[in-house]
């Protein structure tokens, strides 16, 4: 005859175990909420760039560009998103400061 202890845990505990009641925040992506755009994405031009069709850009236009950043230009009236370099000589309306991606 078999006598009952108790309850176990099976496996490990999870790593995320003590952060439960951290919500994420995206406020804290968001510096200067005047001078900040969302884009989506539409198209795989930017699969190299890790964006792809869905993903969501947070452009912000006070940010000073830096040579390497993603930046969002204008040519020929359409906004594009390109590596910031000094000899282009594009209008930049924005640098990228993050970008969300659905798996």
């Amino acid at each position: 005859m078999f006598q009952w202890v108790g309850d176990i845990n099976a496996g490990f505990p999870s790593a995320a175990e003590g952060y439960e009641d951290q919500p994420l925040d995206l406020n804290e992506l968001i510096p200067n909420p005047a001078a900040t755009f969302f884009f989506r994405v539409k198209g795989d031009d930017l699969r190299h760039e890790h964006l792809r069709d869905g993903s969501y850009l947070i452009v912000d236009r006070s940010v000073t560009p830096q040579r390497g950043r993603l930046v969002l230009v204008e040519e020929d009236g359409q906004f594009v998103v390109c590596r910031f370099r000094v000899d282009r000589a594009s209008v930049v309306c924005g640098v990228v400061t993050a970008a969300i991606h659905r798996f």
